[in-house]
């Protein structure tokens, strides 16, 4: 490992994203800003991927204590990518980009971009943009032997806080790890086979090799499914997820997409779908009731999909409990999960809408691009 570190270290390279970026973003809703206040079991495992609170759901919710964070794997981290490439997805240097000198990659044949893209790899992801890319380009060199860059011109990508989908036994190839970061933050990626990510300090230096490139770029998306709003309510696209308000309440139900699915064997998909969605389901149940356990997860449809659901009264900061209700399946390759958040002196008025809509839902016959 020490020779793989001071060979990058050599390389003396440093990857910059390109200039441009302008202005810091809106302000978020304050949907959108409320805290996520039950934390993930360890902060400090990038690995684990165990779901936050839905945004919109847990504004109410009571806090649980937070695990310690593991200091001293965080300060190895950051100091094997200090020692390895730097990445920063964040406004350039511009004295120093000037007086680094152009460096040639060596770009991957169509075959090589393939065969990185179906690899398999732990689906923790966690922290910013800008930070997990710092980290994962370490990680990639470690796990694939190829550094994969993440790049962004955009701050608002660069600063978007990154969830995985993924329950914690999958291994998502890279493709579908690369959407699922697409997804959140509201971008399209693109392999750059070209240099102008990268920046050397040192000069007549040869092609530089094992390295990828993926560059991220705010695109809009058309949602994959359609829903009918009961009467009264509003929806708000917010990217990998859709919030659903209801007139009478701040909040009501949201769909998520929680990532696509492959099995090596095609003999093995209809056996991973069931697992996916049964993993799902519990992780979510856990978060708002630890005591829960598989048998509490029943059958139910969504749409004409079969799902697993899951109930419980969990306490809020209002002084009241909140009705808790989930729903996790598989439609095709990929999984979804619906939550709704309800007072129980609002159920009888909100819940007959939120089971309407449940019912309406469908999935395109063509994934929208």
């Amino acid at each position: 490992m020490g020779i793989l570190f001071r060979s990058w270290r050599r390389f003396a390279l440093a990857l910059v994203v390109a200039s441009g970026i302008s202005g810091c973003g809106q302000g978020a809703s304050k949907q959108e800003v409320a805290q996520r206040e039950i934390p993930k079991n360890d902060t400090a495992k990038q690995a684990s991927p165990t779901p936050d609170l839905p945004e919109s759901q847990a504004a109410g919710l009571k806090s649980q204590p937070a695990s310690a964070v593991d200091e001293s794997r965080d300060e190895d981290q950051a100091a094997a990518t200090e020692t390895a490439v730097t990445l920063t997805n964040s406004l350039p240097d511009r004295g120093k980009a000037a007086a680094s000198e152009p460096v040639v990659v060596e770009p991957l044949s169509q075959r090589q971009q393939e065969r990185l893209l179906a690899g398999r790899l732990n689906g923790g992801m966690q922290f910013s943009f800008r930070q997990f890319a710092n980290m994962f380009l370490v990680s990639s060199r470690l796990h694939f032997g190829v550094g994969i860059g993440l790049m962004t011109s955009s701050r608002e990508i660069a600063d978007t806080e990154l969830q995985s989908p993924f329950p914690e036994f999958y291994e998502p190839t890279l493709r579908e790890f690369l959407d699922a970061i697409a997804l959140q933050t509201l971008s399209e990626w693109k392999y750059d086979p070209t240099n102008k990510h990268v920046k050397s300090d040192v000069k007549d230096r040869g092609p530089v090799k094992g390295l990828a490139i993926f560059e991220f770029r705010e695109k809009p998306r058309e949602k994959p499914f359609t829903v009918t709003l009961a009467d009264g309510w509003q929806s708000e696209d917010k990217g990998h997820w859709l919030m659903l308000i209801p007139p009478s309440f701040p909040v009501g139900m949201d769909i998520y997409e929680m990532g696509t699915y492959s099995a090596d064997d095609k003999a093995d998909e209809e056996d991973l779908s069931k697992k996916v969605r049964a993993e799902v389901a519990l992780e979510w149940a856990k978060r708002v009731h630890p005591d829960a356990e598989p048998d509490d997860m029943r059958p139910a449809k969504v749409g004409q999909y079969e799902a697993l659901s899951f109930e419980a009264l969990v306490p809020s900061q209002l002084g009241k409990d909140l009705r808790w209700r989930q729903w996790v399946f598989m439609a095709g390759d990929k999984c979804y999960f619906v939550v709704s958040t309800i007072l129980p002196d609002l159920d009888d008025e909100i819940f007959p809408d939120v089971e309407k809509m449940l019912a309406s839902f469908h999935v395109k016959t063509k994934p929208a691009d």
